[in-house]
């Protein structure tokens, strides 16, 4: 027998496997294409209510489930102030799954009176209270921008300084308690009180905030905390080179 009709026997012998697959293939998609949205689920939210995130998505129970773009439906839901990205899916069951991942706050902004206004992430993206819902972050004193729950923190300073919070250490975050916006945009800090050394002002000017964090710590664990009897007025980290300190 030769190669040739070997190979064409083989494939006809396949040819009913192939059509019985295509015929299913062919009423699945006519299935798929007629299902519809049985349920919405919704995950991965603490601060975003389900209902504010359903309303941004705009998709009802009923619908066709192949007339929702999952695409569409996640640039929506990432309008929410809290979301920082969102995934979405069509499931065979007729359910539209929406995942979201919420924002981390770095810091919370307070208000010209002193009460807390809105939080702020690594990003200077602004995100709204929530009631019940507290973080343990440092505090911003100082900032002019209004709360917009779309628009980030123009300040630049602000910015670069919330990233190198978002990126230190838990230790080096947890020295800074409080951050001061002054003239010139200059940035102050203040340390957490430790039941020793109350709130110590520390001068970190505009820039290199990250290197100037971890000077901070370095310093409060060698120089500060081994000295106990010692009050400090003012640590001034402008300096590349040193530190400058006031001390009672």
């Amino acid at each position: 027998m030769t190669k040739a009709k070997s190979g064409r026997r083989a494939w006809m012998a396949a040819l009913p496997v192939m059509l019985a697959l295509g015929v299913v293939g062919a009423l699945g998609w006519h299935w798929l294409s007629g299902l519809t949205c049985r349920t919405i689920e919704v995950t991965g939210m603490r601060h975003a209510e389900r209902e504010a995130i359903l309303d941004l998505a705009r998709v009802d129970t009923g619908m066709v489930l192949f007339d929702v773009d999952p695409a569409l439906v996640a640039d929506r839901v990432r309008r929410h102030p809290w979301v920082a990205e969102a995934e979405v899916a069509r499931l065979p069951t007729g359910t539209l799954a929406i995942e979201v991942r919420e924002r981390r706050p770095v810091a919370l902004v307070l208000d010209r009176t002193g009460m807390p206004s809105h939080y702020l992430d690594a990003a200077g993206a602004q995100m709204p209270l929530t009631p019940g819902i507290v973080h343990d972050v440092p505090l911003v004193r100082g900032l002019r921008q209004p709360y917009h729950p779309v628009q980030p923190v123009e300040n630049a300073e602000v910015r670069a300084l919330l990233a190198a919070l978002a990126e230190a250490p838990p230790e080096v975050e947890a020295l800074v308690s409080e951050v001061e916006i002054r003239d010139g945009n200059e940035l102050w800090a203040y340390t957490t009180p430790d039941g020793v050394h109350g709130a110590v002002p520390v001068r970190l000017g505009r820039t290199d905030f990250s290197e100037k964090l971890s000077r901070l710590h370095a310093f409060w664990q060698q120089a500060v905390l081994p000295r106990p009897d010692k009050a400090f007025r003012l640590i001034d980290l402008r300096f590349e080179s040193r530190i400058v300190t006031e001390e009672q």
